[in-house]
């Protein structure tokens, strides 16, 4: 027997997979042939343009049933001017299935259709025109082999729209699931319909009924070809977890349905309504139902709108809210929408709104009519808790809001569109609203505004804050002001006038950004400072940080109009020093704007200067080198991109400075200037290791009085004009320039005899320079970390030029003073001594005091050349008398 079972149990097998073998051979050499007749017949039946990349038959992974898959199929608009970007459908495959033994019996009628995944959109234009019409009339006189005798539809990851432009109506959901089972091709049929979807937006004119909620449905359609009607008996649909009965029926020429609430709870109202992400998050709680009853009725005609007619409503509800167990009570509402009339007679009315919380009641009353052109009356007065007002009416662009505030309002406002610009006519705008601990958190900005009170109100035309505080990081501001002509700026966007006071202890600029620096800006350059807003602000600041950086005390009065920010008068305090002077930020093109300033001061301290700019990035000089006062006034342009920041090379400005008590120590790059004499075969020749170490000793601890002069800054670079530095190491005259980009042209020129020891005390008395001597040229140029430093034999040319210049110069003014040449010369002056100290010798004999003889300074003959040209100028005089004289007789 156990041999008998195997025997068989081994021919089985092999027949089996005989079989098997035998029908996937039978497939492989009549794939092609059975595929191109199905395609053929399909192309019978579509009169639209239909692209498949690639046609399989499939029989064991569809088995029983034999599959042709169509794969990448896309099917374009019916419109005649569409297309290939015009989709009708486009799935990556779409599967028929057919009974094998029809097949086999040449009868390809198709039982099952599958769509997994794709896109369906159906569109109707203004004119009526579909962009569905793709099948070809049938002919019931023509037999055909192809027939779709379909059992079963089932559609999987299908997004489906329908866009309406002729009656303003737009449906989107995406199908995750949807499954239809039915004798389709019968007279008469029920179809099982199953499906799990997300209505992303159901919209009807301007009026959204239904976006992003979740729907399922298990129902049975009744169909009646013979009478054209399809009807939903008693069908129960879930929109967000919550049921509704639907009833209605699709006929030839009209379609009627009605949806009512089932048993809906307000409870579970409100937590389906708050959209919570966590399934174990708290629930509301509570008492309470919805009433909810909506007709829907129309033509089957593109051009004709559906009539909806709606009334829904809560009476004596009660919630607790569940994250601080706040409590609503006494829950009421009227609410009614109607578009039958057409749009002009289409509204929203929510009637007798009423709650009250632990705060006190509210109730209010709202009427929206003519959507195309909004016109939205109402009124409101209570307390709303922002936390239970988030909690249940989730605002998809707040991450947190929390406090509470106190509304009374009344409200009359139309709202006009021209160019997608938004334009209000107010016919009634007042109101008062007060904050308490109000604190609100924008999704994908860091800010974070905290602790907001105060109270906002309206007056019409006339708008104002009065004690407003809040909270901005680690900011803190306090606000009052007036805002006037409202109305006309809402209705045409005319000027705006605001006279504000803006107090803080505290601002860091760091926190009163949207976004990091990493993030980019938009392409599309826009005006940022508006053109119809006249302000005048008063602000006084105790401290602001920017980047690092300390500005106290600061105040001033800023005015704004016209793109232009305007500070007359600024004062702050940086870095230890008092700064005053005006400001001028213009925005002369989109996102450009242009810095003008005049600021002086009168106590900088270079110490305290260096270290709040951190050595000004720079590392030749730092807050440990550098100590003294100084003067300063500064006049800058600079042009500023929202983008890119400062254009540093169209950056102007003035700088006057003066310094005193001036001392550099330790100065690296003081050394690299001795250490280069120390390489110079010449300069050590000239000069001697002996006084270049001790100028490498003074240079090491440099003292100056007062230095002053202009710096000029453009085209990217700083600008010193030549200058005195009469320091405790030596006097030297310095000019050159410093680029933004640390390139550096400095030259010096300094008296040789000063690099030598100093002066000495003789027994003759104190040595004096008198002002004589060679004079020493160098320059340093390139990289400021890394200089070149030569002797500059063009500057000695330079002032040797000059010098024999200003010889010429006093030979000139010699000649007028003592001759009375060029006496109508104006450019040449009175010769003026140049007065110099003189040696004197005193012998003091007790108790008389003489001078002595031999050094007594002896009157000096003059020269036979002066004596000659002095007797040739007397007789001139004497000539010029007695012509005269003559002229007289």
């Amino acid at each position: 027997m156990k041999h008998r079972l195997l025997k068989i149990a081994k021919w089985f097998a092999i027949s089996m997979v005989s079989i098997f073998l035998l029908i996937t051979a039978v497939l492989y050499f009549f794939k092609d042939d059975i595929c191109g007749v199905v395609i053929d017949k399909v192309n019978k039946h579509l009169k639209a343009q239909v692209s498949v990349s690639e046609v399989d038959l499939t029989f064991w992974g569809s088995f029983p049933n034999l599959s042709v898959d169509f794969n990448n199929v896309f099917i374009q608009d019916s419109y005649a001017k569409s297309t290939n970007r015009d989709t009708l459908l486009f799935s990556e495959r779409v599967r028929l299935k057919f009974n094998p033994m029809d097949i086999w019996n040449e009868k390809y009628n198709v039982k099952s259709i599958e769509i997994n995944p794709g896109t369906i959109q159906l569109k109707v234009n203004s004119s009526g025109e579909v962009n569905y019409d793709i099948m070809k009339p049938s002919d019931d006189s023509t037999s055909s082999s192809f027939k779709f005798e379909l059992e079963k539809v089932f559609l999987d990851q299908v997004r489906f729209s329908y866009a309406n432009e002729a009656t303003a109506q737009t449906y989107r959901t995406k199908l995750n699931e949807m499954e239809l089972e039915g004798q389709f091709s019968e007279k008469q049929f029920d179809i099982h319909a199953t499906s799990n979807l997300k209505v992303i937006k159901a919209k009807s004119g301007e009026v959204t009924l239904l976006s992003n909620r979740s729907a399922a449905f298990d129902i049975q359609v009744k169909v009646d070809k013979e009478k054209g009607t399809v009807a939903f008996p008693n069908a129960l649909i879930y929109i967000s977890n919550l049921p509704f009965a639907v009833n209605g029926i699709v006929k030839p020429e009209t379609f009627n349905f009605n949806v009512k609430s089932k048993d809906i709870q307000l409870a579970d109202l409100a937590n389906n309504l708050s959209v919570q992400q966590v399934d174990d998050i708290k629930k509301f709680e509570g008492t309470g139902k919805l009433n909810f009853n909506l007709d829907i009725n129309g033509e089957i005609n593109s051009l004709a709108p559906a009539l909806i007619d709606c009334e829904f409503g809560l009476e004596n509800g009660n919630l607790t809210e569940p994250a601080k167990r706040i409590k609503i009570r006494d829950i009421h509402l009227d609410g009614k929408y109607s578009n039958k009339g057409g749009s002009e007679k289409e509204f929203l009315k929510l009637a007798n709104i009423r709650f009250s919380t632990a705060g006190g009641p509210f109730t209010g009353d709202v009427l929206l009519t003519k959507f195309a052109a909004p016109h939205l009356e109402g009124k409101a007065n209570g307390n709303l808790s922002l936390n239970v007002v988030h909690a249940l009416f989730r605002m998809p662009e707040v991450e947190k809001i929390q406090g509470n505030v106190k509304v009374r309002t009344d409200f009359d406002v139309k709202m006009r569109f021209i160019d997608d610009e938004a334009y209000y006519d107010v016919n009634k705008l007042e109101g008062d609203v007060e904050m308490s601990n109000v604190l609100v958190k924008i999704i994908e900005d860091k800010r974070v505004f905290k602790n907001m009170n105060g109270r906002l109100y309206l007056r019409n035309d006339e708008a104002g804050l009065e004690h407003v505080t809040l909270g901005i990081g680690s900011s803190d501001f306090a606000v009052d002001g007036v805002f006037k002509n409202i109305i006309a700026y809402l209705k045409d966007g005319s000027g705006l006038n605001t006279n504000v006071q803006l107090k803080s202890n505290f601002v860091d600029i760091a926190d009163l950004g949207t976004t990091s620096k990493e993030e980019k800006i938009s392409d599309g350059r826009q005006f940022v400072l508006p053109n119809n807003i006249d302000a005048s602000v008063f602000l006084e600041v105790g401290k602001l940080v920017y980047e690092g950086h300390s500005f106290k005390r600061m105040s001033g009065n800023m005015v704004m109009g016209d793109r232009k920010i305007h500070f007359p008068t600024l004062s702050l305090n940086s870095a230890d020093a008092d700064l005053n002077g005006n400001l001028t930020i213009e925005e002369r093109s989109p996102e450009i704007f242009y810095l003008t300033t005049n600021v002086s001061t009168n106590n900088v301290n270079f110490k305290s200067l260096f270290r709040e700019w951190n050595n000004f990035r720079q590392e030749v000089i730092g807050e440990n080198n550098i100590s003294g006062q100084a003067q300063a006034k500064v006049y800058l342009e600079a042009p500023f991109d929202l983008r890119s920041g400062v254009i540093s090379k169209s950056i102007k400005s003035e700088i006057f400075i003066r310094i005193q008590d001036g001392h550099l120590k330790n100065v690296d790059a003081f050394k690299s200037i001795t250490d280069n004499l120390r390489t110079s075969s010449s300069a050590k020749l000239a000069i001697g290791s002996k006084n270049i170490a001790l100028l490498e000793k003074k240079l090491q601890d440099l003292k100056f009085e007062t230095l002053e002069n202009t710096l000029i800054i453009r085209n990217g670079k700083m600008e010193i004009p030549m200058m005195a530095i009469k320091s405790s190491a030596l006097d030297v005259d310095v000019s050159g320039s410093h680029t933004f980009t640390n390139q550096i042209d400095y030259r010096f020129a300094f008296r040789f005899r000063d690099l030598k020891e100093a002066s000495k005390i003789t027994e003759f008395g104190e040595e004096i320079d008198d002002g004589t001597g060679v004079m020493v040229f160098m320059r340093m140029y390139g990289d400021l970390d890394d200089p070149t430093i030569v002797w500059d034999k063009q500057a000695k040319k330079d002032v040797a030029k000059q010098n024999r210049e200003e010889a010429k110069q006093d030979a000139k003014s010699i000649l007028k003073s003592e001759f009375g040449f060029f006496k109508n010369d104006s450019t040449v002056k009175i010769y003026q001594e140049k007065k110099q100290d003189k040696e004197t010798l005193k012998i003091q004999f007790d108790p008389e005091e003489t001078e002595n003889p031999a050094l007594i300074e002896k009157p000096k003959k003059d020269s036979k050349l002066k004596n000659k040209l002095k007797e040739m100028q007397e007789e001139a005089d004497k000539n010029k008398k007695e012509k005269v004289e003559w002229e007289v007789d």
